[in-house]
């Protein structure tokens, strides 16, 4: 049931929107992993070994998404900046641990809500990244570093080639100059947040994904409805 709900959240915003390179692929190959965690109240320690016996247990997951479902877990985290502090947390004594690196980043429903008496952030690429975020129960991303080095390459390679490709139109000797030359590096994080906003900050994409994060969020709702009371989702 929990996994139905996040599977949408998956296939119809990530996937579907083009919001992350490696998604597909990653899940296509099995190498997804979303345990679910019901302690309460959860604690970093806990979350930190969970993690690490997940990629005990399946030393090829390229992504691991730690699933906090039960509701009062939670209300553990009503808003989405005490949940981020968590993650900080859990991330510092998983780095202590003996096993592979995995960048963390935490995903919740209230992801990007304005607090009272806060005033919307100007729209960029990174003021969008929040609402991108606002998945039906809070989770933790956890992204293998080598994947990421892996697409960060690919972006680099695509980079050089378009440069290569631009050097050719204007002047040809203009090639062997570049071709002789450093490949540029390519910030993974920006151009995927700039390809988000390319395609979802406004417009008719801004308005397919928030009315998805609605449908989402009411389908979770209606799902978990007859095994617990849940805060209602905005």
């Amino acid at each position: 049931m929990v996994h139905a709900v996040h599977d949408r959240y998956l296939l119809e915003v990530v996937e579907q929107l083009g919001l992350c390179p490696f998604a597909r692929r990653s899940r296509e190959q099995a190498r997804v992993h979303r345990p679910l965690v019901y302690d309460d109240p959860a604690t970093p320690e806990r979350v930190a070994a969970r993690i690490a016996a997940v990629v005990a247990d399946a030393p090829d997951a390229e992504i691991i998404l730690i699933t906090f479902v039960r509701s009062t877990s939670a209300l553990q985290w009503e808003h989405a900046r005490p949940f981020d502090v968590f993650v900080k947390q859990v991330r510092a004594l998983y780095d202590e641990l003996p096993v592979p690196t995995f960048f963390m980043v935490g995903f919740h429903p209230r992801s990007g809500i304005m607090e009272p008496g806060e005033k919307p952030p100007r729209l960029t690429p990174d003021s969008l990244v929040p609402l991108l975020r606002r998945t039906p129960d809070p989770v933790i991303q956890c992204v293998r570093a080598e994947v990421l080095d892996q697409v960060r390459f690919q972006a680099q390679q695509a980079s050089h080639a378009k440069l290569l490709a631009e050097a050719e139109r204007l002047d040809p000797r203009l090639v062997a100059i570049l071709e002789r030359s450093v490949q540029p590096d390519s910030s993974l994080s920006a151009d995927i947040a700039r390809k988000n906003f390319e395609g979802v900050a406004q417009g008719d994409g801004r308005e397919r994904l928030e009315a998805c994060l609605v449908d989402i969020h009411r389908n979770r709702e209606q799902a978990y409805a007859p095994f617990w009371s849940t805060p209602t989702a905005p």
